[in-house]
């Protein structure tokens, strides 16, 4: 089992599970952008088994922190719903490009032979990661001044954001729950396919974009767009892992590792989500990203020097 024994990999995924679990239920997000890499970094993981794996937990981990959020009134579920539908066609996309990649053998970097798919899936971790750590980052920092000033958190649009937000193309819907009189529901049905897409490829629950799309895309309040996208996490996971499954991608023991610790990370993590506030929930984000693409770059680099493999 990956160089341990059963009973030491259980221990050893659970422990990372309760760091990933806390993570979902503090952020929204499902934990796979990080853990994904970190299975890969700290346990040889292959991708595509951490991948499948890693969304089959994650469809566990994300309902028990969805029933924790559901009770504190964090959920839009119509808009959970609505983005579900656009996030089915997009896992079935990105899971097909991971089978793509999983056969397109070896490049050569320096002197080590590297798996395309570890190449490939590495470099679109980092890129992701650093621009929405920038972004996140960028904005979190403006809304903590201006509450220190007296102001308000508010949340500032750039130019490309306030466009797609404000398109008018029907049909138009509202969002009583997350505030927002009209938005188009083909806005809603893009963010779900493209986070889906992620889903697929990346083993992430489309959460580490599609929490930061809620907020900034379609204007939910920090608390609603963590619990919401819980809630569309906990479907397109499910779906991410059946895919995967009868691909042969998901490992049992790895699951119920990380099942075990992440169920109980999430529930701490979830009641910590309104105590902290909006800006300094995504201020923190934006520093995990970042560490991730460190974490992500050093097992790049030590492939490279080391040989590969």
């Amino acid at each position: 089992m990956f160089g341990m024994t059963i009973l030491n990999a259980l221990a050893s995924f659970a422990i990372l599970g309760l760091v990933v679990g806390f993570m979902a239920g503090l952020f929204g997000v499902g934990g796979g952008f990080l853990l994904t890499p970190l299975l890969n970094i700290l346990f040889g993981v292959p991708y595509n088994v951490a991948v499948g794996s890693d969304l089959a937990q994650m469809a566990g981990m994300s309902t028990a922190a969805t029933i924790r959020h559901g009770r504190i009134g964090n959920i839009d579920y119509r808009l959970g719903l609505l983005m579900c539908a656009g996030t089915a066609g997009g896992v079935e996309v990105g899971a097909t490009g991971l089978e793509v990649l999983k056969r397109a053998g070896h490049v050569t970097l320096g002197h080590a032979q590297i798996p395309v798919m570890t190449l490939v899936m590495s470099v679109i971790y980092m890129v992701l990661l650093v621009w929405i750590g920038t972004v996140v980052l960028r904005e979190s920092r403006k809304a903590l001044a201006s509450v220190r000033a007296g102001g308000s958190d508010t949340i500032e649009k750039n130019w490309f954001v306030e466009r797609l937000s404000a398109l008018h193309l029907p049909p138009m819907i509202s969002l009583p729950r997350s505030g927002i009189a009209s938005i188009s529901l083909w806005v809603i049905l893009g963010v779900g396919f493209a986070t889906g897409v992620l889903a697929g490829l990346l083993g992430v629950g489309g959460g580490f974009i599609r929490m930061p799309a809620l907020i900034y895309i379609i204007g939910c309040p920090t608390a609603v767009a963590v619990g919401t996208d819980l809630f569309e996490i906990m479907f397109s996971s499910a779906y991410g892992a059946f895919t995967h499954g009868m691909k042969g991608n998901v490992n049992l023991v790895l699951v119920l590792g990380l099942l075990i610790g992440s169920t109980l990370g999430s529930q701490i993590g979830a009641s910590l989500t309104r105590r902290l506030g909006g800006p300094r929930l995504r201020n923190v984000f934006a520093y995990i990203a970042y560490f991730a693409v460190l974490m992500v770059a050093a097992k790049l680099v030590m492939k490279v020097l080391h040989g590969g493999g």
